[in-house]
């Protein structure tokens, strides 16, 4: 029985010492050493290059970002699809090629600022900052680099020339470049560079993500199982076949889980709190949950065609399941830790966290009906893994060990974060509280609604409002309507004696001052803003919505004492509070008035103020 020569090319993606492949230089040997076409994955800012190179005047280009994020292949694409280069210049010498544009300039390429001699980066350093200048129109330059890797560039020239003109001109830039990395800028402020800076760090979006994982499993070379005596569905099947179907989108609508839209529901939370997965993890990522093996002792912790009949003949998927693969589990914890992704992914808690209700369904298969539901659609990483254990449990059997029934436990609660339906937060059973960020799937909906200019119908900022009143008073308010602007008398933590010296601002605009939310430009997150009713809201004050600070004040909102979550997010809002009282009493002006307001809570749950004079 043949193997299909795809899953040996998958592999060269996957976490494991030969995955070489991971480069973008190392692709086209593994397309030739296993006859398959490649994986073709986006380059999102491919047409941003283009514009800024092949324009009636053509401006430099750098590429930054982390590693991994298709710096190299978008350089790759431009030189041989755009330019139209022969290929056998690819990869160049030294890792610096040229061409020439269509305008007469020349193009002198760095293609990976990483593989560059530093014997050859003092001779060029000199250039690349005359022609950023615009000292020199006559070459135009197209850059890669990391960020650390950006900026020591010039930092180590400006060491090996401390003084004179260059010097300072090698400062200049660096300091513009600086400026341009912390703000997340694409063109220098007053046009102080002749320069297009890209951070494909920041490119990945979720339609990044689908678009990798639809290049996986899409892949032609997947019509070489057919013939596989373990590609049939029912017993034995082939759990390469099976972890692939868990991710497909099922063509006749039939429900199969929800792995793939959980999973880009957590990149996207992952990204929101600035931990950005690149392209080539995402590729790690989708072969591994598809291919993933947890091989005894130091065994390979991909399948092959081989590994994987073997598996499927014994029935054996403990050792193959997608939901411990999403998290690397299948790789030794020192392995594992190289991999950004799978930190990534960790750190969500996922399998740790939990509550009654859902180990109750785990434990005592109740409700009856949600467990039959779950039980029906995932028998071999569900029921069949798990029945067994959790019956002996149950009996009280001496002989089953509790450490490793407590990581059987733990891989059901990945499993259920995958297949549990959608439901509100505030719900038992909801998936996300699986999770550290128990609100997860209510902070998506909230930038949803943003995105699109829908309603907040999940009155989401209602409740942030309620969770800013109670972190800023240190009492039990239920105020949605308007937030008080509030301040600790001395150093004092406690709830009984707090103050204001401004009016509380509207959470709808019936005021002078109203709350205002709406997306990040560039973060693409919530932000919540103090503004006059009629006046500039770019003055305001604001705070940045992350995950982190949403979950924060959610659960605030829902009870939890302001400090015990996260001091960091509390000391946070109170910063971004004495920013607003201070923006409130400027644009008051002369007319405001000198007051103190002391701030207690009514029955009712209302703030009220009792206004002193002074």
């Amino acid at each position: 029985m043949s193997d299909n020569p795809l899953i040996s090319f998958l592999r060269s993606y996957g976490p494991s010492a030969a995955s070489d492949a991971l480069c973008d230089e190392h692709v086209q040997v593994a397309v030739k050493a296993h006859g398959v076409h490649p994986i073709e994955i986006p380059a999102p800012r491919l047409e941003e290059i283009r514009d800024a190179l092949l324009s009636n005047s053509p401006t430099n280009v750098i590429l930054t970002g982390t590693a991994g994020d298709g710096k190299t292949y978008h350089i790759r694409k431009f030189f041989l699809d755009i330019l139209g280069e022969a290929p056998e210049t690819w990869p160049g010498d030294d890792g610096i090629l040229e061409a020439t544009l269509p305008g007469g300039q020349r193009l002198r390429i760095l293609r990976d600022l990483s593989e560059v001699t530093d014997a050859l980066k003092s001779q060029e350093i000199a250039h690349v900052t005359r022609c950023l200048i615009g000292e020199d129109r006559s070459t135009i330059y197209l850059v890669a680099a990391n960020d650390g890797q950006l900026l020591k560039f010039w930092r180590d020239a400006m060491e090996a020339e401390p003084s004179g003109d260059i010097a300072d001109k090698f400062r200049q830039v660096h300091s513009i470049l600086a400026d341009m990395l912390r703000h997340d800028l694409t063109s220098p402020r007053d046009g102080a560079l002749s320069l297009k800076l890209l951070n494909l760090s920041r490119s990945t979006t979720m339609a990044t993500f689908e678009t990798v994982v639809n290049a996986v499993l899409s892949h032609e070379a997947w019509s070489l199982c057919a013939g596989c005596s373990a590609a049939d569905v029912g017993v034995a099947r082939c759990p390469i076949l099976l972890n692939r179907d868990l991710l497909l989108e099922a063509p006749d609508g039939q429900f199969t889980g929800n792995l793939r839209p959980r999973l880009r529901d957590a990149i996207r939370i992952a990204a929101a709190n600035d931990q950005h997965v690149p392209i080539r993890q995402l590729l790690t990522l989708t072969v591994n949950i598809i291919l993933g093996d947890k091989a005894p002792g130091n065994g390979q912790p991909l399948l092959t065609c081989t590994k994987a009949r073997s598996r499927a003949r014994d029935g054996d998927y403990r050792l193959t399941n997608p939901y411990q693969n999403a998290f690397g589990h299948n790789l030794r914890p020192s392995y594992r830790e190289r991999y950004a992704v799978f930190s990534i992914l960790d750190a969500f808690g996922i399998g740790h966290e939990t509550n009654n209700a859902i180990d109750a369904l785990l434990i005592d298969s109740k409700p009856e009906h949600a467990r039959n539901k779950l039980s029906a659609r995932d028998k071999e990483y569900g029921e069949t893994l798990f029945s067994r254990s959790r019956d002996a449990y149950l009996k009280g059997n001496s002989t089953l060990d509790p450490a490793e029934f407590a990581e059987m436990i733990s891989t059901q609660r990945r499993r259920l974060f995958f297949t549990l339906p959608d439901t509100a937060s505030t719900e038992p059973l909801s998936p996300w509280r699986l999770t550290v960020f128990h609100h997860g799937g209510r902070y998506l909906k909230f930038c949803d609604a943003l995105s699109q200019g829908r309603p907040d119908d999940d009155n989401a900022l209602r409740q942030l409002v309620k969770g800013l009143n109670r972190t800023l008073t240190g009492m039990m308010a239920e105020d949605t309507e308007q937030l008080w602007l509030a301040r600790a008398i001395g150093r004092s933590d406690g709830g009984a004696g707090r103050l204001t010296t401004v009016p509380p601002v509207q959470r709808k605009g019936m005021g002078n001052f109203r709350i205002s939310v709406k997306l990040g430009a560039h973060t693409q997150r919530p932000v919540l803003r103090i503004e006059q009713a009629f006046g500039n809201a770019k003055d305001g004050p604001a705070l940045d919505l992350t995950p982190l600070l949403f979950e924060y004040l959610m659960r605030v909102a829902e009870g939890s004492l302001p400090s015990s979550f996260s001091r960091q997010c509390h000391q946070e809002i109170r910063h971004f509070a004495m920013n607003a009282a201070d923006y409130v009493v400027r644009a008051y002006g002369e007319s405001a008035v000198a007051q103190v307001g002391i701030l207690s809570v009514g029955a009712d749950g209302r703030i009220n103020s009792r206004q002193i004079e002074v």
